[in-house]
C-alpha cells in the first residue's frame, strides 16, 4: 500500500515548474496535506483502495480563469500527465478523485464567481467553481428564478453537476441540469477553448450539439470553466405543502393521479417514516411518525392556490392528511439536509435508481425487503424527475469503524440498481470510478458509440481517465462489468452472513455514555491552580 509520500521526482521538476510559470507559484501545490485532502469526495474509499489506485494526487492546481486551464491542460498533454477536474466533491462514486495521479485541477480555488447576468435576456454567467445557491441567490435578487438545481446546491458547483447530469430540485418543472444551458466555455483535451453553445438563446438546430456531449462525461471529454444558464422570472408566490402517509408505499396513487393531472408543481418530493425515526433519535423534533410527501408550487398567486386545491382533492380522495404551512416550509428549508443521521456518528451511503412512476409501490417495498436481508438499516427518500420518472435515493446506515463492513455493505448500491431494472426502471445516475464498467451494461450497443467519442476528442486518455466508461486499475488490470457484477454479488453474500450492523439505537446509547463519562471526568477533575492555593 502507498503511503502519503512526497511528490515524484518527476513532478518536482518540469512539470511543477512548467505550472507554476504559468499560473504563478502560488497556485500551485504539492505538500502532502495539501493533496491529501483531495483524496476523497463525499463517500471516502478506505486506505485499502490505494493497493488498485493512486487516489492521492501528485499536484493540485488552482486556476483563476478560463485561460490559465488552457495552460494547465496544454502543460499536461506534452508531458502525457492525468488531469482530474474537481468541483465541491459533493457525489459520493469517485468522479472527482484520481485513479492514477497526476494534476488534480481545483475549480473552486479561483473560479467561484458570478460573472454576469443579462436581464434583457434572462441568462446568468457563472465560473464552473460557482456554487448553485450563489447563481441562484444572484437571479433571485435581479427578479429572477435558477428553475432547478442539485440538493446539495449550497456547495455543490456548476461544473460538478452538470458533469453528473443532475437531477434535482425544480427538476419536474424545469428540467435537469442540461435542460437550462445556453451556453458553456470548455476546454478540450489540447488545450482549446470551445463555446458550446449560445450565450442568449437555444442551441435547437442541426448539427451534434455539443453543449448536450458535456453534459454527463463526468469530466472526461474537457474541463467546463464557464456556464451561462437561462433564467425565468421570479414567482409571485413559492409554497410548499407537506402531506401525511401512514407508509410510503402509499404515495403510489397520489404521485400518479399528480403527475397525470394538468397541475405542474415545481418539485415533488418523499420521506419516509425511518428517516423521521432517525431524526427523533438524534434529538430533533420531527413532525411526523409517518411518511412525507412533499409537493412545491410557484407562480403567481391566483395559480398557486388553483393548484394547491387540486393536490388537496387528490391526496384526501388517496387517504393522505394535510400538514399546517410550517411543516412545508421546515420541510422546504431541510431539502439540502437529507443525511443528519451522520451527525450521531454513524456511516450513511446515498444511492440513486430510477423507475417509473408505476412502479413506485413495488420498488419502495423491495428496497425495504434488501435492506432487512442485508441486515441493514436505511432510510428511503426521492424525488419525481419528471411526470414518468421517480428517482430513488435509498440511503444506509453502517457500521464505520468495521472495515469489513463497511466493503461489503457498498454492494447495497449495486444490488438496489438490480431491482430498478426489475421494476422497469435503470441502475444508475452516475457511475464515476466506482461503477465506472457498468455503463456497457446499461448502454449496450451504444456503449461503444461513447467509447468512439472519448478516443476521437482525448486520444491521450489524459481527461480524467479511469472514470465512467470502465475501471483499470493503476497495474492496468481492467476490471470489466462481469468482474465488478461478481465481486459485488459476493460482497452482498458475505454482507448478509455477518452479523447485523450496529444500529442507530446502539450508536445513541454509546454517545450518551461517552458524554456521560466526560462529565464523570470534569466532576473529578483536579485544578492544579486551586490545589496549589490550598498548600
Amino acid at each position: 500500500m502507498e503511503a502519503v509520500a512526497d511528490t515524484s521526482e518527476r513532478y518536482q521538476g518540469s512539470i511543477v515548474n512548467k505550472l507554476k510559470a504559468a499560473i504563478g507559484a502560488e497556485n500551485v501545490k504539492t505538500s502532502k496535506g495539501e493533496r491529501l485532502l483531495y483524496s476523497h469526495d463525499m463517500a471516502p474509499l478506505p486506505k485499502e483502495a490505494q493497493l488498485a489506485f493512486k487516489n492521492i494526487p501528485d499536484v493540485v492546481v488552482r486556476p483563476r480563469s478560463t485561460e490559465d486551464v488552457s495552460k494547465i491542460v496544454k502543460i499536461c498533454l506534452e508531458e502525457g500527465t492525468p488531469i482530474t477536474p474537481r468541483g465541491a466533491s459533493t457525489w459520493g462514486l469517485a468522479g472527482s478523485m484520481p485513479a492514477y495521479g497526476g494534476v488534480l485541477i481545483d475549480m473552486m480555488g479561483g473560479m467561484g464567481k458570478v460573472l454576469k447576468i443579462d436581464e434583457e435576456n434572462m441568462t446568468i454567467t457563472c465560473q464552473a467553481g460557482c456554487s448553485w445557491k450563489q447563481a441562484y441567490d444572484a437571479a433571485w435578487e435581479k427578479g429572477f428564478l435558477l428553475g432547478s438545481y442539485p440538493s446539495s446546491f449550497p456547495s455543490a458547483t456548476l461544473a460538478g453537476w452538470i458533469s453528473t447530469a443532475g437531477v434535482g430540485v425544480g427538476n419536474y418543472k424545469y428540467g435537469s441540469a442540461g435542460d437550462n444551458i445556453r451556453n458553456m466555455k470548455v476546454v478540450i483535451p489540447d488545450g482549446t477553448i470551445v463555446d458550446t453553445g449560445f450565450e442568449t438563446l437555444a442551441d435547437n438546430m442541426s448539427g451534434y450539439n455539443l453543449n448536450r456531449l458535456f453534459v454527463g462525461a463526468e469530466g472526461t471529454l474537457g474541463v467546463i470553466c464557464e456556464v451561462t444558464l437561462k433564467l425565468s422570472p421570479r414567482p409571485e408566490l413559492l409554497r410548499p405543502i407537506a402531506y401525511e402517509f401512514e407508509s410510503l408505499d402509499l404515495l403510489q396513487g397520489p404521485i400518479h393521479d399528480i403527475t397525470r393531472s394538468r397541475v405542474m408543481p415545481l418539485h415533488i418530493a418523499w420521506s419516509d417514516n425511518n428517516h423521521f425515526a432517525y431524526l427523533k433519535k438524534m434529538g430533533q423534533d420531527p413532525p411526523t411518525e409517518g411518511s412525507i410527501l412533499l409537493v412545491v408550487l410557484e407562480g403567481d398567486k391566483a395559480m398557486v392556490e388553483l393548484e394547491e386545491k387540486a393536490i388537496d382533492d387528490i391526496v384526501a380522495k388517496r387517504g393522505g392528511k394535510k400538514l399546517s404551512y410550517e411543516v412545508g416550509q421546515h420541510e422546504w428549508d431541510e431539502r439540502c439536509y437529507e443525511f443528519r443521521c451522520r451527525k450521531i456518528g454513524v456511516g450513511s451511503v446515498p444511492m440513486e435508481v430510477l423507475v417509473p412512476t408505476s412502479s413506485y409501490a413495488a420498488m419502495t417495498k423491495d428496497l425495504y425487503e434488501l435492506m432487512k436481508s442485508m441486515k441493514m438499516e436505511g432510510a428511503i427518500i426521492g424525488i419525481m424527475t419528471d411526470r414518468n420518472t421517480a428517482m430513488f435515493m435509498p440511503y444506509y446506515i453502517y457500521d464505520a469503524e468495521s472495515f469489513t463492513k463497511g466493503v461489503t455493505s457498498l454492494s447495497f448500491n449495486f444490488k438496489c440498481g438490480d431491482l430498478a431494472i426489475k421494476n422497469g426502471g435503470r441502475m444508475l445516475g452516475g457511475f464515476g470510478l466506482f461503477f465506472g464498467p457498468l455503463l456497457q451494461k446499461v448502454r449496450g450497443e451504444g456503449y461503444a458509440i461513447q467509447t468512439a467519442i472519448k478516443k476521437a476528442i482525448d486520444p491521450n486518455d489524459i481527461m480524467n481517465p479511469g472514470k465512467l466508461l470502465g475501471m483499470k486499475t493503476r497495474f492496468g488490470l481492467p476490471v470489466g462489468p462481469g468482474m465488478l457484477s461478481f465481486g459485488l454479488d459476493s460482497m452482498a453474500v458475505v454482507k448478509k452472513i455477518l452479523p447485523a450492523d450496529k444500529n442507530v439505537d446502539a450508536k445513541v446509547h454509546e454517545m450518551k455514555m461517552e458524554e456521560l463519562d466526560k462529565d464523570r471526568f470534569k466532576q473529578h477533575e483536579v485544578d492544579p491552580l486551586k490545589q496549589k492555593k490550598k498548600k
